[in-house]
């Protein structure tokens, strides 16, 4: 007699099946899985959106090279700005900004108009 090998047809079910969500499983959560390919797109878009600004901000640069090389209003006005240049006799004129004080200097002190009885209408020390 020779020797059979017989498997419920129950349990080949269940072999079957467990095979099935062992493959599903891996196809998600494996190394080049879903959620792999999921955090890929959304890194993707990222970088796009980081390609864009970036091509904005170089065409914004080129114009402003071209602007500096042509356009000699542009150039001066940006001299004037940012090195602060001033052509022959103008006058400028610098005013402090209250705000910008240092923190140890205290704003000048005024004297005490109001008389105070005192003799000669002077303030009290």
């Amino acid at each position: 007699m020779p020797f059979r090998f017989s498997i419920p047809q129950r349990w080949l079910i269940y072999l079957f099946s467990a095979l099935i969500v062992l493959l599903a499983s891996i196809s998600v959560v494996g190394e080049r899985g879903v959620l792999y390919l999921w955090r890929l797109r959304g890194e993707k878009n990222r970088l796009d959106e980081q390609n864009f600004r970036l091509q904005k901000e170089n065409e914004a640069l080129r114009q402003r090279i071209y602007r500096i090389r042509n356009d000699n209003a542009y150039l001066e006005k940006l001299a004037r700005e940012e090195l602060n240049l001033v052509r022959p006799g103008e006058i400028v004129y610098r005013f402090s900004n209250p705000g910008n004080r240092p923190a140890h200097q205290k704003p000048e002190s005024r004297p005490n108009t109001k008389p105070s009885g005192a003799p000669g209408g002077k303030p009290k020390p």
